[in-house]
């Protein structure tokens, strides 16, 4: 994996007129069997990149929702060799770092099927000095995402550094929660010329709250962003059955292009 490679494909997505979209799908959930059909899945109808946790501990942040803190709770024992086949389908993957699993720079807690060829790492609860994350993550090919609130008025110094030593894309989330969206097309619009001002090289990807087709029409017309991440949803729908799950994606892909 090179930095770019996030960048290639969310870029090469908004060139064709579309947005990006990106899957969030927790490995043994609701068990490995479905884990790796809804993975295939998504690389069958063209999904761009998937989004996984790397945790060590249950533990995790209020900005973690309801619906992902139970596929955390209630997915299937680890397996290195399932987790190994199942990251190995995946070409271009974000790593959704928990507190647990990286928990300074030197450590990586998790197991370390979880870090090999990750383009990029997020973290679900910003550390305190991103740089020394961000040269760490250098060494191996692969970038920090910087993460900002879609809902508040202006950038600060934090996120203004964030953005400065991040790469890939910037998330931006539209709620206070994952499956919680709280901000407006026009909030979109605003922080996504705020992030340019800053890095007019990073597309914006939006998340939190997004879960209907309408929901991606309505911000694929609203040039607030390069491409959608959704995670709440892709759990309920796939905690249903693979049926559900597929017409479902189905229709997000159709909406996003």
């Amino acid at each position: 994996m090179t930095p770019s490679r996030l960048l290639d494909v969310i870029g090469g997505r908004a060139k064709r007129g579309g947005l990006a979209v990106g899957i969030y799908l927790v490995p043994g959930f609701p068990d490995w069997d479905t884990s790796i059909e809804a993975l295939e899945l998504c690389l069958s109808l063209d999904v761009d990149f998937i989004e996984f946790p790397a945790i060590s501990d249950p533990e995790w942040s209020p900005r973690t929702g309801q619906m992902i803190a139970r596929a955390l709770q209630e997915a299937e024992p680890y397996s290195e060799a399932k987790a190994t086949s199942w990251l190995l389908r995946a070409p271009v993957r974000v790593a959704v770092v928990y507190g647990s699993a990286w928990p300074s720079p030197g450590t990586w807690s998790a197991p370390p099927t979880l870090r090999a060829g990750v383009s990029g790492y997020l973290f679900e609860s910003d550390p305190s000095d991103i740089a020394p994350y961000a040269l760490a993550a250098a060494e191996e090919g692969a970038v920090i995402i910087p993460a900002v609130d879609a809902t508040a008025s202006g950038l600060s110094d934090g996120d203004r550094h964030l953005i400065a030593r991040g790469g890939g894309f910037v998330y931006a989330s539209l709620g206070p929660e994952t499956g919680t969206r709280a901000a407006s097309p026009t909030d979109l619009q605003r922080k996504r010329a705020e992030v340019q001002s800053v890095r007019p090289d990073l597309p914006v990807c939006a998340a939190f709250g997004i879960s209907r087709p309408a929901d991606v029409e309505e911000l694929r017309g609203s040039g607030g962003c390069d491409g959608v991440v959704i995670g709440s949803a892709a759990l309920a729908r796939l905690d249903e059955g693979m049926p559900s799950f597929t017409a479902w994606l189905k229709e997000i892909v159709t909406a996003a292009r």
